[in-house]
């Protein structure tokens, strides 16, 4: 058979490879983003936007914030537990700033503690 013509379209179908788990174990796994409900990682900085510092609508604050990225929007939590919406930031500013995740929670109360909240 030469290689490079195509192989013989009425030859029966060749035999298929063995199926190999190489996969991860489960416990080693990362969830994908769409197995997620969100996203949080501490953002101990001000945030600036459009030469605007952001501050904590009920107590003032402008930094210490916990970002959250859920639902593609972005909320800032500070520190006294106020959160509130930021539409200046989307996901695509989450994923630029963010790195891993360290670690990953069964519930946002959770994820609030192992970042002392």
């Amino acid at each position: 058979m030469n290689p490079t013509q195509p192989a013989d379209p009425l030859a029966p179908p060749a035999e298929p490879g063995a199926v190999v788990d190489d996969f991860l174990p489960a416990d080693l796994r990362v969830p994908s983003h769409d197995q997620l409900d969100g996203r949080m990682t501490p953002w101990p900085w001000p945030v600036v936007l459009d030469g605007e510092m952001v501050t904590c609508a009920v107590c003032g604050t402008y930094r210490d914030w916990l970002v959250l990225s859920t639902r593609d929007q972005i909320w800032l939590r500070c520190r006294a537990g106020h959160q509130q919406h930021e539409p200046r930031l989307d996901t695509a500013w989450y994923n630029r700033n963010t790195g891993p995740a360290d670690a990953t929670f069964a519930t946002f109360e959770q994820g609030l503690r192992h970042y002392g909240r």
